[in-house]
């Protein structure tokens, strides 16, 4: 633990506003431990949060709020029954279980400027501070459309990635996922359709990306 202790200090940085950065946008509403796992087999316990605007991962250390780095060196971060990330070259990619398989998604969150649902459907403008897209760590079809009272608009440019071929199979547009599975584009297309599948939020890709890996 003390060699583990070591490395996060000289892995990590203060958290330093720069003019390149936006504001954090943190998947969840506080740090909560998480356990992060080495390539090299050891693991240990911190506070952590995700930022989903910059893809940046933090952890406390008593007051302070600290980026993690050496991304090379770590195989996973995950918290107990909510959500996992792995890491993918210089980049965090959250694991996502779907009814039928698994994907991953680069989270790109631009513009937010989004609020709550209200009683009676309305949305509560304001700037939305955390995404609490349930646990994200487990998600069904159903959830997709059954989601809870957040409001989940913001405009993004992430990339999602299913494992195919023993490759990461990047997607970003309707394009791509038609090219995953040629034989059945009329499927595809009738379904996106039909669901009203769009591209920009995220609950409708990991609905239409569970229906096409339930085709094979």
């Amino acid at each position: 633990m003390k060699n583990l202790a070591i490395f996060l200090l000289f892995s990590v940085y203060a958290l330093v506003a720069t003019a390149q950065a936006n504001d954090p946008l943190f998947i969840f509403d506080q740090f909560y431990n998480a356990k992060i796992h080495f390539k090299n087999r050891s693991v240990t316990v911190a506070p952590m949060n995700y930022d989903a605007v910059n893809d940046r991962m933090y952890f406390k250390q008593g007051s302070d709020m600290m980026e993690l780095t050496n991304q090379e060196s770590i195989d996973s971060i995950s918290w107990a029954g909510k959500r996992c990330f792995i890491t993918h070259g210089k980049n965090f990619l959250e694991k996502i279980k779907l009814d039928n398989g698994t994907c991953y998604i680069a989270w790109r969150i631009r513009n937010i400027n989004v609020g709550s649902a209200g009683a009676l459907g309305s949305v509560t403008q304001g700037k939305v501070e955390n995404i609490s897209v349930r646990s994200m760590g487990v998600f069904s079809a159903e959830d997709a459309k059954s989601h809870n009272a957040d409001v989940f608009q913001q405009k993004n440019a992430n990339e999602y990635y299913l494992p195919m071929d023993g490759k990461f199979k990047k997607i970003t547009n309707k394009k791509h996922i038609l090219k995953l599975y040629p034989e059945h584009k009329s499927e595809i297309e009738a379904y996106m359709d039909k669901e009203n599948i769009k591209m920009q939020e995220p609950l409708s890709v990991l609905q239409l990306l569970n229906f096409c890996m339930g085709l094979e």
